[in-house]
Order: structure tokens, then C-alpha cells, then sequence
């Protein structure tokens, strides 16, 4: 019987296919490897680049407040952001200039602007300023009152090294994709809108507010007025202008007037009267609140007041303004300031007991002029201003805090 032989030639045109096929594959694998290794350190390095912008832009919004040194200490923080910025743990410094850094009261111009690959050379639209575009203007002031957003552009300290480019490179030099990638990260920042109402610094007592009288008549300053009334001299049956915006009970009151009372009110906003005179609570809470400050001369005006803290800071032989008596030093300035809303006389002279529901009007300052003594009297202090919510005043504890709004990343 015959066997058949393989011929010696034909396997000798086999022998290294395998081989071959290998280095293929492991080259096309180390290229895969190189590709993901790049889009991983690519999304990296774009991540620390856009986590450094957002810090910059929330930091550089903690500084406006509508002033030019606003605008500027806005800047200096939003540069410290960048160059302090930490990459894998590690201090770098993204060389931010004061050129990374923008203004603007027009929202979609400054997004529009930094938005414009690589971080902006070309000098930005009239809607879009630098610190220096402002401060050296001669509306200078006006400009930075408009001021609402602040943009910034984080370039990277060095272009992006990528390992598959590198492995291409070994094929053509002259491939696009040979070139470094260039990132930066950028971000806008401002205030958030203001404030609407008030909170925990409302006194729980009402100024009666006439809608037919214009307020700037209705209420001037430095005048005293009413904001409760004695026993007998009641507003409506059982109502002498004492309000349920803390509680139901004398001790809700106490709270109130202390600036322990948690609750926010804007206007609009309708509260319900307080029944009864509650004469020792409000005592309490009165005179406490007048001997926690750093001023406790009774029977001064408003004026006085600030006279007599500018003298105990700055004091002078020749200045007689206050007494050593006058002056606690353990007390807080500003506590004899208190937020009183407003109610609509209309619905005081139609309530007929507590179920009532008294609309607020508006919010004004007053000052403690002097202790509450005891017995049956009426409560009156000293009339200061309005108390503009919109603009965003805040407080807590009861001592106002003004413009309390909070920096807000916004892109």
C-alpha cells in the first residue's frame, strides 16, 4: 500500500505566518493599549483642568460687591485659585495672569467669549472686561455696580504628552495627530440672586402701615414710633401690635426680640397678631437685647450711637460723647438695631380677635433708644430707614448682615 509523504517544500513555505501574525497583533494591541492610556489621561487632565476653573471662578465671585475694590479683590482671588491648585496632589502653577480672568453683566456674552478654544487671546467684546478695563475707566464706580458674573480660563501648565501620537510618530511624522493637545478648563461664576425676605431678625412686633400715605411721608427718619401698644390703647380688640412670627406664647416673644427666633418672611407674607399685652416678655426680651450691646447709654438717638462708637474706637481727650458707664465691653455693636415689619392698617381695623391674618408691606430699621421700664407702657423706638430686601440683606442671631448672598457656579 502506498502512503502519501507531505512534500518537504511546502512545509518550509509555512514556517514563520505565525510569527508574522503575532508582531501584527501585539503592535496593533500596544496601539490600542497606547489609545485608551491617552483618552484616560486626556479626560484626567481635562477634568483637574475644569475643577481648577470652577474653584477660580467661585473664589473670584466671593469678592464682587458691586464696588471697584470688589472687581479687583476679585481678581487677586480668582488667580490664587489657579496658581494654588493642586494636580494629583501636587502643587503646580498654571501661570494665570490677570488676563485669564473677565467681567461681565451680560451673561451669554462672556459664555460665548470664553468658549473660543485655547484661552482667549483676542481682545473681548464691550460686553466683556478685564479689572483693568474697569478700573481705569472714567464710570469706573458704575460699571462695577452692574458687575454680576466672573469668568476665568485656566490654561494648562504644558501641553498634554500623548503616548499613542508618540507610537504613531514612528509611522509619519507629518500625521495631525503627532501634535501635543493643548487643554485648559474654563468656568463662570457670580452671586446668587438676592434674597427676597428676611430671616430670624424680625422683631414680632408691627409698624401700621396706612397704603394711602406715601411711605416716605409716612414714616421719616429719626422720628419715634409705636410698635406696641399699652395695655388700653389697643389697635383692634385684644391686637396691640404684637405679632405670632416665632410662637403663640410671651416666651415666643422673649425669643423673638432676642434674635433666637428661626423663620424667614418676605412681602407679601402674612402673619397673625399676637394676643395680649405681654408685658414682661417683652421687658425681657427687650432689655436683654439692649444690655447684650456694646453701647448701653439709654435715652440716646440713632446719630448719637454711631458717635459714641466712633469715639470709643478712636478716643480723644476733648470728646465727651459717652460715659465710662456707657460702654460694655462684652456687648456686640449693633444689637440695639432691630428689622420691624410693616402691616397693613386695613387689615389691623377689620381683625376682631386672633383669627386674623395680617399682611406684610415692607421692612423697616429701628433703633432702641432706651429700656423698656416696667409697668403698662407703650414700646416706641426710633425710626432709622427702610430696609431694602431686594438688595439681599440677611441676618441671624439678630444682628443684620447685609448683602448675604452666596457665590454660585453657574457654568
Amino acid at each position: 500500500m502506498n502512503h502519501l509523504k507531505s512534500c518537504p517544500s511546502e512545509k518550509k513555505g509555512e514556517r514563520g505566518a505565525i510569527l508574522a501574525l503575532t508582531a501584527i497583533s501585539l503592535l496593533a494591541l500596544v496601539l490600542a493599549v497606547g489609545l485608551a492610556v491617552d483618552i484616560s489621561h486626556f479626560y484626567v487632565v481635562q477634568t483637574e483642568m475644569q475643577n481648577a476653573a470652577d474653584a477660580a471662578a467661585l473664589s473670584g465671585a466671593s469678592g464682587l460687591d458691586s464696588k471697584v475694590s470688589g472687581i479687583q479683590l476679585a481678581q487677586q482671588r480668582a488667580i490664587a485659585g489657579m496658581n494654588n491648585y493642586e494636580f494629583n496632589n501636587r502643587d503646580i502653577n498654571f501661570d494665570a495672569t490677570p488676563d485669564n480672568v473677565y467681567f461681565s453683566s451680560n451673561f451669554v456674552a462672556l459664555e460665548t467669549f470664553l468658549k473660543v478654544p485655547g484661552c482667549p487671546t483676542t481682545q473681548p467684546p464691550d460686553e466683556v472686561k478685564t479689572a483693568e478695563d474697569i478700573v481705569t475707566d472714567d464710570e469706573a464706580e458704575d460699571i462695577a455696580e452692574d458687575i454680576r458674573y466672573v469668568g476665568v480660563c485656566v490654561p494648562a501648565p504644558a501641553a498634554t504628552g500623548v503616548f499613542f501620537a508618540q507610537a504613531v510618530s514612528l509611522i509619519d511624522d507629518e500625521n495631525p495627530i503627532l501634535q501635543p493637545i493643548t487643554q485648559r478648563g474654563w468656568a463662570i461664576a457670580g452671586q446668587s440672586p438676592p434674597l427676597t425676605g428676611l430671616c430670624d431678625i424680625v422683631a414680632p412686633m408691627g409698624l401700621v402701615d396706612d397704603p394711602a400715605i406715601d411711605n416716605a411721608t409716612e414714616f421719616v427718619g429719626t422720628k419715634v414710633y409705636d410698635l406696641r401698644q399699652r395695655g388700653g390703647g389697643q389697635v383692634s380688640p385684644g391686637n396691640y401690635q404684637l405679632l405670632e412670627i416665632c410662637g403663640t406664647g410671651g416666651n415666643n416673644v422673649r425669643d423673638a426680640l432676642l434674635g433666637n427666633c428661626s423663620g424667614c418672611f418676605s412681602i407679601g407674607d402674612t402673619v397673625p397678631p399676637k394676643t395680649g399685652v405681654t408685658q414682661g416678655p417683652v421687658r425681657q426680651g427687650w432689655n436683654a437685647r439692649f444690655d447684650s450691646d456694646l453701647i448701653i447709654a439709654n435715652n440716646i438717638d440713632h446719630d448719637t450711637y454711631l458717635r459714641t462708637k466712633a469715639q470709643y474706637e478712636s478716643p480723644s481727650t476733648d470728646d465727651d460723647t459717652f460715659e465710662p458707664g456707657d460702654i460694655n465691653a462684652d456687648g456686640s455693636y449693633g444689637r440695639r438695631i432691630i428689622i420691624v415689619p410693616s402691616i397693613d392698617k386695613a387689615a389691623i381695623e377689620a381683625c376682631n380677635g386672633s383669627n386674623c391674618l395680617f399682611p406684610i408691606t415692607g421692612f423697616y430699621a429701628f433703633f432702641l433708644q432706651a429700656r423698656v421700664p416696667n409697668g403698662n407702657t407703650t414700646i416706641t423706638a426710633e425710626f432709622i430707614s427702610e430696609w431694602t430686601v431686594p438688595s439681599g440683606e440677611y441676618g441671624g442671631g439678630g444682628t443684620p448682615i447685609p448683602a448675604a448672598t452666596m457665590p454660585v457656579l453657574y457654568r
